[in-house]
């Protein structure tokens, strides 16, 4: 399983928390998404509070600075030393606090990756388990978007983006080969049939010179084998309309006579 890299300042505030109390209490909320290393929204990210739950019935802690939940269902975790939520559970908890785009990026993020915190049918599992909680109908209703070998936020978005605007669904993590079956590369979502891929690119693509020119040296490649590589960033998301006109005319052009 992975290990989040959290910051120091996080960590040795929960663990002095645990020092000094009694109770039975684990990390939960947005602390315990930090702790997962989840991508969360700026304003989760800056939320100093830390989250605690207690089990139903006991008696949780009143401090400052600390946010205090119940939980029905006791199933702690340990992220290193610390006791967590359980990350199905800290989705579920989080539904209710973030839009569905943030909401399913966390999901994904937590059933991604070699080793994945927790798979799709735990998830499934504790909607089911789950009647009536708050916020359990937008989670439940976010299940089928979910999926698993997306490697950011940002290709979440993206895919969300894409499918919210009556777009087809495009494969996450798609690999292309060349004509001899070789591999090429990895698209971060792709439409195999009309031949196009997009790649989302964060800050990194930007500011550092050697993955901008590795980009480019890649993007010749793969559009010399036919395909249209669609490079979309973060005011993509904020402004689409000019990405989800020009991805309907890409989409609309199937020449496949290259083959």
């Amino acid at each position: 399983m992975r290990i989040a890299a959290v910051s120091t300042t996080l960590h040795e505030r929960c663990a002095a928390l645990l020092c000094h109390r009694d109770e039975r209490i684990v990390f939960s909320h947005v602390t315990a998404a930090r702790l997962f290393g989840a991508p969360l929204p700026r304003r989760c990210e800056e939320d100093d509070a830390l989250h605690v739950s207690v089990p139903a019935g006991e008696r949780s802690p009143q401090i400052a600075g600390i946010r205090s939940h119940t939980i029905a269902a006791w199933s702690p975790t340990l992220v290193g030393d610390l006791p967590v939520t359980s990350p199905a559970q800290t989705w579920l908890d989080l539904v209710p606090l973030l839009d569905r785009p943030s909401s399913i990026a966390v999901a994904d993020y937590l059933v991604s990756g070699t080793a994945p915190w927790t798979t799709r049918d735990h998830l499934e599992a504790i909607v089911a388990a789950s009647p009536g909680r708050r916020g359990v109908k937008h989670a439940r209703a976010q299940l089928p978007a979910i999926r698993t070998g997306v490697d950011s936020p940002g290709e979440s978005r993206l895919r969300l983006l894409l499918t919210d605007a009556g777009l087809p669904e495009p494969a996450v993590n798609f690999t292309l080969l060349d004509r001899a079956g070789t591999a090429l590369a990895r698209a971060d979502l792709a439409y195999p049939i009309e031949r196009v891929a997009l790649e989302y690119e964060g800050d990194i693509h930007r500011v550092d010179r050697q993955v901008w020119m590795k980009d480019l040296r890649r993007r010749e490649r793969v559009e010399d084998l036919g395909w249209r590589m669609v490079r979309v960033t973060a005011s993509d998301l904020h402004e689409p309309a000019a990405l989800l006109t020009r991805m309907r005319k890409l989409l609309a052009k199937r020449d496949n006579s290259w083959v």
